[in-house]
């Protein structure tokens, strides 16, 4: 992005609210990655947030007086907002006005890169922008580009609710089509009983990184908030030949707004519908807590609490050893390490969630062995030959398809 702009936060810390400072910092960042650089952030202590104004009339009065020396393009408000508010702080503030859910909308904007992506995107932001569309408040004749209206205003949608109304039906309608052919492939993959793993985890954490590294795939990988939207699934083989699909995820956050969960849900059950999941959470931060805290509340509206999970802590080649300890099975890595190491992470947890088997395979059943090698995880092989026989001890997944093979031979 080349144009940049300057900007200032304002946001209400109620008694409610955890912690609105790592909020706001969070806010700097995700407006740094679609370009305002943050010259200025004001926090207004309130019980309540205005109804009018958001912050108190006064606040805003003593925040306009502040800059008024400096060039501010943008005022960013820490909360989605009505039109009403939006229309209060613009006047006050004679700057253009978005609000934390059009920041993230337009990170979305810029990152997404499939069809059912940026179909997501458009159907999110037309959900943002139709309620808004009453009396002198946002219209779309001022939506002529820029941050906050890509995407809708680019296309110059006029603003007759009718015609919102029926691309939001038509995006719909698109997006139904799309998964059911996800849901077909979750059918085949289900029914040729393949395990899969999704990696989950705070925006920006690394997940990328360390699927590329599992994957030895070249997904797009960046420093940057939400770098990965659309859902990518690759195959992954295990140390000891196991083969199983593992998937990348878009980045979870806190305050999700309610309209990005469900324009996403599509893509957020692609993990729903994993045997395992890898919580990434990177190590470096000094947030963890808030952020596995945020994942697991998402994981359990998910319904995906039950699922089992290891968590990655990753960029752990750091010094001061700032962990956070969960009670559920985690490991230090980093994206310089070896795949096949944090596939052998992977391969140890996995072990504990399989049913052991204990089979022999003549050894003029080739076929067999090399089948057991890629969908059980073959702990170890003996070869006898006087009886002409391998001895193969082992782990699969429950319900697999090789129950078959192990429970024939032990018959």
């Amino acid at each position: 992005m080349t144009d940049t702009y300057n900007g200032i936060i304002v946001g209400v810390n109620t008694p409610d609210r955890k912690d609105a400072d790592k909020e706001i910092e969070e806010l700097v960042s995700l407006a740094e990655s679609i370009g305002i650089r943050i010259i200025g952030t004001h926090v207004q202590n309130r019980s309540s947030i205005d109804s009018k104004s958001y912050v108190g009339s006064g606040f805003l009065n003593e925040v306009y007086d502040h800059h008024v020396d400096s060039s501010i393009d943008y005022t960013i408000v820490n909360d989605e907002i009505t039109a009403s508010q939006n229309r209060t702080i613009e006047e006050m503030m004679d700057t253009r006005v978005i609000d934390r859910t059009q920041v993230i909308l337009d990170i979305f904007s810029l990152r997404a890169q499939s069809k059912a992506g940026k179909l997501q995107v458009e159907l999110a932001q037309l959900q943002y922008l139709l309620p808004r569309l009453r009396g002198q408040g946002i219209n779309l004749s001022r939506l002529g580009g820029g941050i906050g209206t890509r995407g809708p205003g680019e296309t110059k949608l006029e603003t007759d609710r009718r015609h919102i109304n029926s691309r939001i039906k038509e995006i719909k309608k698109q997006l139904e089509v799309i998964e059911s052919h996800r849901e077909r492939y979750r059918e085949r993959r289900n029914r040729n009983q393949v395990v899969k793993l999704s990696l989950i985890g705070y925006t920006n954490a690394g997940k990328s990184s360390l699927f590329n590294a599992m994957a030895q795939s070249d997904t797009h990988e960046a420093d940057s908030l939400f770098a990965t939207l659309d859902p990518k699934t690759r195959k992954l083989v295990l140390p000891a030949g196991f083969e199983c699909v593992v998937s990348d995820t878009v980045g979870f956050i806190q305050n999700l707004p309610t309209t990005l969960v469900e324009s996403f849900k599509s893509t957020l059950e692609e993990a729903a519908d994993s045997d395992f999941l890898i919580h990434v959470i990177d190590n470096g931060s000094d947030n963890m807590q808030v952020h596995y805290d945020t994942v697991r509340q998402l994981v359990r509206q998910l319904g995906m609490e039950d699922i089992p999970s290891i968590v990655f802590f990753n960029k752990s080649d750091i010094d001061d050893q700032r962990h956070y300890t969960p009670s559920e099975p985690h490991q230090y890595v980093h994206k310089d390490m070896p795949g096949d190491v944090l596939n052998g992470y992977l391969e140890q947890f996995m072990k504990e969630y399989m049913g052991g088997y204990n089979v022999t395979v003549s050894l003029n059943e080739p076929q067999k062995l090399y089948d057991l090698k890629r969908y059980t995880i073959v702990e170890s092989q003996a070869l006898d030959d006087i009886q002409q026989y391998y001895h193969i001890k082992g782990y699969e997944p429950e319900g697999s398809w090789s129950k078959r093979i192990t429970e024939r031979n032990e018959e």
